[in-house]
């Protein structure tokens, strides 16, 4: 089976490489003089160097594992870079010659050589990231950087964890409330369920350019038009359910049964209402593309 580059290890690697690049370009907007005699500054800035280049190599690993290309840990990046077009591999391996010379506890690289030389090549982590997207992007034609293989995993557990609550549900409510382990199955799977449902909208919610949403993800896409207005109510009350079960809130056997006779079969028709969504957002995508 041809090897795939993983869309989430991808973009979660370069999630914690933006994070760590905008904080070391606000902290190197002092003067060299400031960065040098302010401790806590370099600090921060070395531990964000770290970070990045880590989060960057991630990439690289995986990148030289998919492609089939052997590295090492000092050429991985320039070899990678080469790999898919990058017209500064060079620099790349400038790059990660200096990051191992600042590693080795054997060579000593002053504060100000970390600054200018920060302040001259912060920018090629940027640039690397920003290959290696327009790559997969072109070479797998997947523009949306959707991780499929994530939304069929969370949509198998959303199935799986509904087929077991509505067998605990069908005992009737008696057996159900005289079975303290029909209460825990049934907790514990709705979650799963739920969590489930929550990472394909945390996933693909950016896509339909929703770029603020916290524990509010569902509702946001149904304001957005994704999930039908009708389920606005759905998502809210499924919300309050899970963040009763996971707090020190008692959830009575009775309420528990009643709210998942009515939320369980809402899960299968919301996740189809997604994914009829994301096939319009996908055939618009290959319609300005084409």
């Amino acid at each position: 089976m041809k090897k795939t580059p993983k869309i989430s290890l991808i973009v979660e690697a370069f999630h914690n490489l933006e994070k760590a690049y905008v904080d070391m370009k606000k902290n190197l907007e002092i003067s060299k003089e400031e960065f040098v005699k302010n401790k806590l500054v370099r600090d921060r800035v070395r531990i964000d160097f770290n970070l990045a280049f880590e989060s960057t190599m991630r990439v690289c690993r995986h990148l030289s594992a998919v492609y089939g290309i052997r590295t090492s840990s000092k050429d991985c990046l320039s070899k990678v870079g080469q790999f898919i077009g990058l017209p500064f591999a060079e620099k790349l391996k400038e790059f990660a010659d200096f990051y191992f010379k600042y590693r080795d506890l054997k060579n000593v690289v002053s504060p100000e050589e970390l600054y200018d030389f920060l302040k001259e090549n912060l920018l090629v982590f940027k640039e690397f990231a920003r290959g290696v997207i327009e790559y997969i992007k072109k070479t797998t034609g997947n523009y949306l950087l959707i991780d499929f293989e994530l939304l069929n995993e969370k949509a198998k557990f959303i199935k799986d964890s509904v087929k077991k609550i509505d067998f605990v549900i069908s005992q009737g409510f008696e057996e159900f409330k005289e079975t303290p382990m029909y209460y825990d199955r049934v907790k514990y799977f709705y979650q799963v369920a739920y969590d489930s449902l929550f990472d394909v909208c945390k996933h693909l919610a950016p896509k339909f350019g929703i770029k603020k949403f916290g524990d509010d993800c569902l509702t946001k896409m149904v304001e957005k038009g994704i999930i039908p207005e009708s389920y606005y109510e759905t998502v809210l009350k499924m919300s309050l359910l899970k963040n009763k079960l996971i707090s020190t809130w008692e959830v009575s056997p009775e309420e528990l049964y009643n709210s998942l006779k009515e939320l369980n079969k809402e899960f299968i028709p919301i996740l189809r209402e997604i994914s009829n969504s994301l096939k319009e957002l996908l055939n618009k995508k290959v319609k300005t593309t084409n």
